[in-house]
């Protein structure tokens, strides 16, 4: 590292914006509001960002300018950081930054605020009461070693361009994703206007297999099988590491097992997320069924590819019709029967039809794949350039 590189706190280069303003009033309430909802972990992307006005928001917010950067406090692991390009209002969770002139270029701000040293820095000095924020004291005291201006602004547009690179890998993996919808509505066609014939969900499934309720070990204890969450399915693909240990005391039936080609439902959860459902391409021999999770029995002769169902589980219509059947009074916990489930009318064409799908879907998947290897080379490739950015090694 050169001897320019001055080391000093955040709190000698930068200022934190003070003082709310109200954004039931004129200009406040015209202004855009930037919540932490808005701010996309570790992209800075902003989502969905809507006026105070639309919003309806009574309680005091900070106005932020076109060159601050915008730090969102609470739970500093997600990583939200993000430099909007016009003047609006935010959270009182976030924190407007003023770069002071001629003492910290505002991108370089932004890539030092997202570093691996600056998070880890943030576990450390976050308060934990319930849930973790880190304070203003502890962002300003955080010491980083600073070049000169010009090389500050070199280093950042060297992030930038790697970081485009990254976002451009991301958008071709969102835009495999929308092609297997695709490839089953030119199949198919919308559920509700299909030309092939409908079927009760019992004409194809002969019944919902499901496992045990098990009081779960501590997390850290190793035991010789684990049992998964609902969360294991909730994202539509399968996570084994979604899974508690189980006391070595219990001996599993061989049917609570789950098996590679097995397609997992949820029969509870929220609203929206009762009824999701995931296909095991593999699993590690060693993960059970919970009671909330029901595994497909096919009838036979088999008249579904279960890679078809999975996809037809996951469609507009029928996810509705999921939801507008399950019952349940707690608002975070919905459920849904069999004897429901079986009513329920789907679309069933022919075993060939459904096999040219499932062929599809799966040479798409083999690009998704190579895309994923491609991202983390480049996360990884990424992360080393940013260590070695703020090293002084570029």
């Amino acid at each position: 590292m050169s001897a320019a590189w001055q080391r000093q706190p955040l709190g000698a280069v930068l200022d934190v914006a003070s003082g709310q303003v109200d954004p039931k009033k004129p200009p406040y309430s015209g202004m855009h509001h930037i919540g932490g909802e808005n701010i996309e972990s570790g992209t800075g992307r902003l989502l969905d960002v809507s006026t105070a006005a639309d919003l309806g928001l009574t309680s005091g917010k900070y106005l932020f300018g076109s060159t601050d950067v915008l730090y969102s406090k609470i739970r500093p692991r997600l990583n939200k950081v993000v430099a909007p390009n016009f003047e609006g209002i935010c959270s009182a969770d976030i924190y407007p930054l003023r770069p002071r002139p001629g003492q910290i270029a505002r991108e370089f701000l932004v890539h030092l605020l997202r570093s691996a040293d600056f998070l880890t820095y943030t576990e450390k000095h976050s308060s934990r009461t319930n849930i973790p924020k880190l304070n203003r004291e502890g962002l300003l005291g955080y010491e980083v070693a600073l070049p000169p201006l010009n090389e500050q602004r070199r280093i950042a547009e060297v992030l930038d361009r790697a970081e485009a690179l990254r976002a451009k890998r991301r958008a071709a993996l969102g835009q495999l994703d929308t092609l297997t919808q695709s490839i089953f509505l030119d199949l198919f066609g919308e559920p509700s206007e299909s030309r092939w014939d409908m079927a009760p969900i019992s004409e194809y499934v002969a019944q919902f297999e499901g496992g045990k309720s098990l009081e779960a070990e501590a997390a850290e204890v190793r035991t010789r099988n684990r049992v998964l969450k609902i969360s294991a399915v909730t994202g539509m693909k399968y996570r084994p590491d979604e899974s508690k240990p189980v006391p070595d005391s219990y001996h599993p039936p061989i049917e609570h097992f789950v098996k590679p080609g097995d397609l997992l439902f949820s029969r509870a959860n929220t609203s929206e997320l009762v009824g999701a459902v995931a296909y095991v391409d593999e699993t590690p021999a060693n993960v059970l069924l919970p009671d909330k999770l029901w595994r497909f029995v096919w009838r036979k002769p088999t008249k579904v590819e279960p890679l078809f169902v999975w996809a037809l589980f996951q469609t507009p219509a029928l996810r509705q019709e999921i939801e507008r059947r399950a019952t349940g009074t707690s608002g975070s916990m919905k459920n849904i029967s069999q004897e429901k489930l079986y009513g329920i009318r789907t679309l069933l064409p022919p075993l060939a039809v459904q096999q040219e799908f499932v062929r599809r879907s799966r040479a798409v998947e083999k690009l998704k794949s190579a895309q994923r290897r491609s991202l983390a080379e480049l996360d990884a490739l990424f992360a080393s350039l940013q260590h070695r950015a703020f090293r002084g090694e570029l």
